[in-house]
């Protein structure tokens, strides 16, 4: 226990002789320094980092990329970014220069450099995302065959090729003349869920 009591994390990472400034920015880039590396960690092992810090920071959804839940996320993520960075570029500075007001004011830039640029990320990684859901006008245009056949002023399926892939759909005549099996067809338009198709 007396090995414990003695050890001093600062003294250890070769801060023991600092300072006031020289504190805050080593305090401010291993707090920062340390919750980015359990973050990452967290996450490595499984995703599960979300809930724990759900619980313990009150934060709902931050496992989701959804836009509110992004920035919660953000706002930690971001937070972490600022320590680690200002505590890192004002240090460096202070120790370069020797001069506070210019170590601050890098320090500062820095951590809101890294902020704005954790935000950007952040933003990149949202747009990337896709739900996989397809609008039914994105069928207009696109050409396919007649699977059951549509009957005069009724309504049969078509095999149209659109957002990528192959879909059978519910379909009608655009004059409502009849249009037998196998013969190809363009959407003309949609209604509902419905294709309005003429003959190719």
């Amino acid at each position: 226990m007396g090995l414990l009591d003695s050890l001093d994390i600062f003294e250890l990472l070769g801060f023991g002789e600092a300072t006031g400034l020289e504190l805050l920015f080593a305090a401010s880039a291993l707090v920062g320094g340390i919750l980015f590396l359990l973050w990452f960690a967290l996450m490595m092992i499984g995703g599960f980092a979300a809930d724990i810090f759900e619980g313990l920071l009150g934060m709902d959804g931050v496992g989701d990329l959804g836009a509110d839940a992004s920035f919660k996320a953000l706002t930690f993520q971001g937070l972490m970014a600022f320590l680690m960075f200002f505590g890192l570029a004002g240090l460096y500075t202070l120790e370069s220069t020797e001069t506070q007001t210019l170590a601050i004011a890098v320090g500062g830039l820095a951590g809101f450099g890294s902020m704005y640029g954790t935000g950007k990320l952040f933003h990149l990684f949202i747009g990337l995302q896709s739900d996989g859901t397809v609008e039914i006008s994105e069928a207009v245009g696109a050409t396919g065959t007649v699977y059951l056949r549509i009957p005069q002023d009724g309504a049969g399926q078509v095999q149209v090729n659109f957002g990528g892939s192959m879909r059978t759909m519910k379909a009608r005549s655009h004059d409502g003349a009849e249009i037998g099996n196998g013969e190809l067809v363009e959407v003309h338009d949609t209604v509902g869920q419905i294709l309005v198709v003429k003959r190719k």
